[in-house]
């Protein structure tokens, strides 16, 4: 996949007019990815989950769209966690799926991954990928106020060496920095170093841990509680920002 940073930078703009603007985040990481997708793509290959996902077909979506079977599990696990997150927000992951498959038809893409050549395989864990984003959330703690979108992706480049997280985050820095002054960079730092240090999520067996204890995932994982932004936070919401 070529790298195309003009229409990233235009992508980048219409979200920080509009943050609601999903579809136009999908755009900015068709157009920078390039080749930390694809060599992502080859380590979940080899992987014992990854083969048994691309094997048994796996949709983490439809499992992440099941409320009943999120409302079913434990009220302290992953997945019933994640249900009252996306719950309150009103989020889903079937809304990232639609957000997704509309940027790709409005730029003239077949595939859902905008690859160059359509592959089952490769779109499954393209989809999984992005399906495991607010799971990412519920398992870092991160919110989905700006501050925590931020460092968010920051995690995120620490896991996949995508370059268009960096991207975005280094676009709406100055209004991130507005906002909250130059700790908000200690925050992201942390955000980076946290995401460097876990184990490998895009090869996380979501299906299996769902189930399982909340805490007990994070431990497995080794994500920490993101202290600098919980304390940014709070503070930026004491002031009214």
């Amino acid at each position: 996949m070529k790298i195309r940073p003009f229409a990233a930078w235009k992508a980048v703009r219409n979200v920080l007019n509009d943050p609601e603007q999903t579809s136009e985040v999908f755009r900015v990481l068709r157009a920078l990815s390039g080749p930390s997708l694809s060599k992502n793509f080859n380590r979940f290959c080899n992987t014992d989950v990854g083969n048994r996902v691309l094997a048994e077909k796996l949709d983490l979506v439809a499992k992440l769209t099941d409320a009943e079977y999120l409302e079913s599990l434990p009220k302290h696990s992953l997945g019933n966690t994640y249900h009252r997150f996306i719950s309150r927000e009103q989020i889903s992951a079937g809304g990232l799926e639609q957000a997704s498959a509309e940027a790709s038809a409005e730029d003239g893409y077949v595939t859902s991954d905008a690859n160059d050549q359509s592959d089952p395989d490769f779109d499954l864990f393209v989809k999984r990928t992005r399906a495991s984003h607010d799971l990412f959330h519920v398992l870092t703690r991160y919110g989905r106020d700006p501050l925590g979108e931020a460092c968010l992706l920051a995690f995120t480049y620490g896991q996949t060496k995508n370059i268009a997280f960096p991207f975005i985050l280094l676009a709406g820095s100055r209004r991130l920095y507005q906002g909250a002054g130059i700790t908000v960079f200690n925050a992201l730092w942390r955000g980076y170093r946290d995401g460097k240090s876990a184990f490998w999520l895009l090869a996380a067996d979501w299906e299996d841990l769902l189930e399982q204890p909340l805490q007990k995932v994070r431990d497995t994982f080794r994500i920490p509680a993101p202290e600098r932004y919980q304390r940014l936070a709070a503070n930026l919401a004491h002031a009214g920002t």
